[in-house]
């Protein structure tokens, strides 16, 4: 199904689509895109005031293939309970109802919510990265203390929910916004006003909304790109903090695609929301591939293979790598050095390291202008087979501009490991 806007078409080749009729699309999500029919049962029980608790376990149970799914994630390391647990009824009582219910809406929402499309990424793309993106918000929150990571595994679920919608409605909308992105170097959010008027994270919290998820879930994803949190309740600061670095997480080990690979900010505020260091985060970014791994294997879902990621981390593993701040914060990318190198230090970039460096010596910068790390490079002098990587989070000045030579390598402003990996030799090499 595809839909338009009537009207005279504007600069960008499309007649401008009015913030009402998506709005009015949305109240036929049902038709479009209908929630998995065990998600509907489970919510039709809990929004029901005259349910009793026991009659979720029951629905679960109700489904023997679900069932299975859910004892077997309890059992599997993902959980790492320390014994084995036989019935729902068992789980129920060892981690509450509650939990239950939100890990079979996960496993439902994870199994039929997303189908493929002819976007240059697909939406399997799309529904690896939701994967992803799911279980890195729950190790997030795990490790943040938030009380329930089942409710942070759906968030990141169903957080790029309204990119499956356009893919529906409006794939050529859609896909103009991802080549303004790729192509151009505009920022996503901008391509998305232009193109398709509501940016996806509110026609996301619109459709959960409708599909009458609970109100944390529609606040989450509304929320999920703000790095900036002021006035939330705390426990909503809590998950939006987590899924909004669950979603960087994702991003930075190019696991699945959402569109682009464009990292935000990473600003201390949100660490401190989260009560988690650099350190304690990097080791999250660390846990990632396995946890991801795991939860589609025991699922048997279709997960996202990444060589790239593998070979990265190979080679970062006997590896120094001197990380360059401009200014009190360390950027996003700088994660992940800090989760997969041998060790790291930090260094202003106006204090450039001392000479006494390994010859295999990484020297990471990130932002803007590479061309005042560039200068201090050349300036400093090389030595042996150290490497500059420069990733510049916007396009900004030219490659063909830079005097970058054979030990300097510069990407951006998509995350890409591809691009990454490029000028990343083996050690040695």
């Amino acid at each position: 199904m595809k839909a338009g806007a009537a009207g005279v078409k504007g600069k960008n080749g499309f007649a401008p689509l009015q913030a009402e009729l998506v709005r009015s699309m949305v109240g036929r999500i049902q038709d479009i895109l209908p929630l998995p029919n065990m998600v509907n049962a489970i919510l039709k029980v809990v929004n029901d005031p005259y349910a009793s608790l026991s009659r979720v376990s029951e629905t679960i149970l109700k489904d023997q293939a679900l069932t299975a799914k859910v004892l077997k994630l309890i059992n599997s390391a993902y959980y790492g309970l320390p014994a084995a647990v036989g019935t729902v009824t068992q789980a129920v009582s060892l981690l509450g109802l509650d939990k239950i219910k939100n890990l079979a809406m996960a496993i439902s929402l994870a199994e039929g919510l997303y189908r493929y499309s002819g976007l240059p990424f697909g939406r399997g793309a799309l529904w690896h990265h939701s994967q992803a993106c799911g279980v890195a918000t729950s190790l997030v929150a795990s490790a943040a203390g938030y009380p329930s990571p089942e409710e942070a595994l759906i968030a990141g679920l169903i957080h790029d929910i309204a990119k499956a919608l356009w893919t529906e409605l409006f794939p050529e909308r859609f896909l103009a916004a991802i080549k303004a992105v790729q192509l151009e170097g505009r920022d996503p959010l901008d391509a998305e006003k232009e193109f398709l008027t509501v940016p996806h994270a509110a026609v996301g919290a619109w459709m959960l909304e409708k599909w009458q998820l609970p109100e944390v879930f529609q606040q989450a994803v509304a929320l999920h790109h703000e790095p900036q949190l002021a006035r939330v309740d705390p426990s909503l600061r809590l998950l939006s903090r987590s899924l909004y670095v669950g979603n960087q997480m994702a991003k930075l080990l190019n696991l699945g695609e959402g569109g682009n690979y464009r990292l935000g900010p990473l600003p201390r505020e949100a660490l401190e929301d989260l009560h988690l260091s650099r350190e304690e985060l990097a080791a999250q970014v660390r846990a990632l591939p396995k946890a991801f791994f795991d939860f589609v294997e025991e699922l048997k879902l279709e997960g996202a293979q990444n060589s790239r990621l593998n070979t990265l981390a190979d080679r970062l593993h006997d590896r120094e790598a001197v990380l360059l701040a401009p200014d009190r914060d360390l950027g996003p990318g700088a994660l992940f050095f800090e989760a997969f190198a041998a060790r790291t230090r930090i260094y202003p970039l106006k204090e450039w390291p001392p000479a006494e460096m390994d010859n295999e010596t990484l020297f990471f910068w990130e932002g803007d202008d590479p061309q005042e790390a560039l200068g201090r490079w050349r300036v400093r002098g090389t030595q042996g087979r150290a490497r500059l990587l420069l990733f510049r989070h916007r396009s900004g000045v030219q490659p063909e501009r830079l005097d970058l030579g054979p030990d300097v390598h510069l990407w951006g402003p998509e995350w890409r490991l591809e691009d990454f990996l490029k000028g990343l030799p083996p050690v040695g090499n």
